[in-house]
């Protein structure tokens, strides 16, 4: 197995760069990331919702449950792969990762957008979509946030998931137009080229794995040389696990259905809550601008819980993310007001946008940045079964009741129930670095990437 290239970049990288610290080029990595967001995964997930009546009335007879299970297949996949996916990028290349993954993502919306029995449906989004938006999601965009980033994370995070919610602003509108004039394969169509045409180029031109490709060192010289007093390293930040340690952890346990739970609404809301406004008599028109706005309020909750992360710590902003989603899915149930739905998708996408961000923060402060990416792949045998049965589950609610009320009002309770587990985690952030804690490594290793 090869070295990674950023195990060197300590004080080998401070000697290339010189004393005078310049652009961090990390950001340059926050905005490629912000690129797969905005033009890959985000169009997936935003569009899904608006494409899924089409799609069972064309393929599945009209049953919503027959395409939810179809869209929750890929988990499947994502989960099968992530393991070995998440080793690799501990040791290799998120920029190979995630030049593969917007390939073959290009080639599924092509492939969808000439399906004509459910069966091919449920191939190609298994497998096309399965292995595509898992290389280049979370995990792997999360992988190379890590290499560039340490006291910085948080908000690095934060500004890099902005993408897939910006993308929720415009998707909605511009998907049900095209749906409603051209039809659902010219979109799957018209998605095809933008990844292809647009996104490869970006990720083949500017994405770099490691800060020692450039002599330099994680958060940038600039940023150290501002610290008044070195920041205590972060309990587990050095260590390297193996899947076997990971599950005998609480903590790893703790995040994986935490987020689990959470990974569940997200699925369920991005498929189901266009259907659900339909169903209380919201116009198509109306019900897309409620979905833009719940990724409206995802992109400045980002940033805000970013930075909420960096200074509080991970247990009180996953807290606030949990219970703000809880309220807003139970109080969609409440009301057919358009102007109330709104208000309620801004608490929601508030809430949600810490999905991404949190979950990557809370790993890396409880097992650390040398493994991150393996524990991330197995995380997600945790978060497989919540993610399987809610959506499946939330449609079959709706084709035996003609409401998904009962759908929301459970996840709502699930979301509560899960604040619990921040009891467990470690939290991280600027004011658990200040106490010094005995047996402390050095801060120099935490210069170093993984």
């Amino acid at each position: 197995m090869s070295t990674p290239p950023d195990q060197a970049s300590g004080s080998q990288g401070i000697a290339q760069t010189g004393d005078k610290p310049g652009f961090f080029y990390g950001w340059v990595i926050v905005a490629v990331c912000f690129a797969l967001g905005f033009l890959g995964s985000g169009i997936y997930a935003y569009a899904k919702g608006i494409f899924l009546i089409h799609l069972a009335d064309e393929l599945a007879a009209g049953s919503r449950m027959h395409i939810s299970i179809g869209f929750s297949s890929l988990a499947v996949i994502g989960a099968l792969i992530s393991p070995a996916l998440g080793k690799y990028l501990d040791n290799q290349s998120p920029r190979t990762v995630m030049l593969v993954g917007v390939l073959l993502l290009s080639i599924a919306y092509t492939l969808l957008a000439l399906a004509q029995e459910l069966w091919q449906f449920y191939l190609i989004v298994a497998f096309g979509f399965g292995l595509s938006i898992t290389a280049i999601g979370t995990m792997t965009r999360s992988r190379a946030i890590i290499s560039w980033f340490d006291l910085w994370r948080g908000r690095a995070f934060g500004v890099a998931i902005i993408g897939a919610s910006l993308t929720g602003i415009v998707i909605p509108p511009l998907a049900n137009w095209i749906v409603e004039g051209y039809g659902w394969r010219v979109g799957y169509l018209a998605f095809a080229g933008i990844t292809f045409g647009i996104l490869l180029p970006v990720v083949y031109l500017w994405m770099k794995d490691s800060p020692g490709e450039l002599g330099e060192i994680r958060d940038g010289r600039k940023v150290h040389a501002q610290q008044r007093e070195k920041p205590v390293q972060l309990e587990n930040d050095d260590r390297v696990w193996t899947w076997q340690e990971l599950l005998k952890f609480p903590a790893f346990w703790s995040i994986g259905c935490m987020f689990g739970t959470m990974a569940c609404v997200y699925t369920v809301v991005m498929l189901h809550l266009f259907g659900h406004l339909l169903d209380i008599g919201i116009t198509s028109t109306n019900a897309a601008i409620v979905l833009s706005c719940v990724a409206l309020a995802s992109v400045f909750g980002k940033p805000i819980l970013g930075w909420l992360a960096d200074r509080y710590g991970a247990r009180l902003t996953i807290c606030l993310s949990l219970m703000s989603q809880a309220f807003a899915l139970y109080a969609f149930t409440l009301t057919n007001s358009f102007m109330v739905c709104v208000l309620i998708a801004l608490l929601h996408g508030f809430g949600y946008s810490g999905l991404a961000l949190l979950r990557t923060f809370a790993m890396s402060t409880s097992v650390g940045s040398r493994s991150i990416g393996l524990a991330y792949g197995v995380g997600r045998w945790i978060e497989l079964p919540f993610i399987l049965i809610a959506s499946p589950l939330a449609g079959l609610v709706h084709d035996i009741s003609g409401s998904y009320d009962q759908a929301f009002v459970t996840l709502a309770i699930m979301l509560l129930c899960a604040c619990l587990g921040t009891r467990l985690i470690s939290s991280g952030g600027a004011r658990e670095r200040k106490q010094p804690k005995a047996g402390t490594p050095s801060q120099a290793s935490s210069l170093r990437i993984r």
